[in-house]
């Protein structure tokens, strides 16, 4: 059951990284159109700070989160020394990522709800262009969730393999492309 969980999240995680790449790619094309509009026309795109603002520096932070966990992508620091028994250390490491994982998981809860009022209500950014909230809020939520699954699986895979602390850092990035 966990294998099959942990393919939905690979899956998932790989169709993510892919729309966050192809909304990086589209921010540079929109910037390089409002750049050149805006010295060559005197006419700028005034909606792509916006859109960048607003959607798109959250859809590249959040669809990603997952999939840097899973890769081990982040910035790390760790510390080798150890002054508790191994045992110890693995269940203390284990209890963390557990406390990480509600924290997470309590949040990602908030802005789902909060995600809903703003959609019900019609909810958007005061401007000259009217966003809506509600989409900017469900980004956040499915990349809050999609992390908390990551680390529950871990978790999971941390007690069905004798509170080996070393599933936490494990490199999952060996798993196959869809498709491929």
């Amino acid at each position: 059951m966990l294998k099959i969980i942990e393919t939905i999240l690979f899956r998932i995680d790989w169709l993510l990284s892919r729309i966050a790449a192809m909304a990086v790619l589209a921010v540079m094309v929109l910037i390089v159109c409002d750049v050149f509009g805006r010295y060559m026309f005197a006419r700028p795109l005034p909606w792509v700070y916006d859109i960048v603002s607003i959607y798109v520096v959250n859809l590249v932070l959040y669809f990603l989160a997952s999939e840097v966990l899973r890769t081990r992508s982040n910035i790390e620091l760790d510390l080798h020394l150890r002054f508790l028994p191994q045992r110890l250390w693995s269940v203390l490491q284990g209890c963390a990522w557990l406390a990480v994982a509600t924290i997470l998981a309590l949040a990602a809860w908030q802005v789902w709800g909060s995600m809903a009022d703003s959609l019900a209500v019609g909810e958007v950014h005061p401007g000259l262009y009217e966003w809506p909230v509600w989409a900017e809020k469900a980004v956040v939520a499915l990349g809050l969730t999609l992390l908390t699954c990551r680390i529950l699986v871990r978790f999971c895979r941390f007690v069905e393999r004798g509170l080996d602390a070393g599933v936490f850092n494990a490199d999952e990035s060996a798993h196959p492309i869809p498709g491929e």
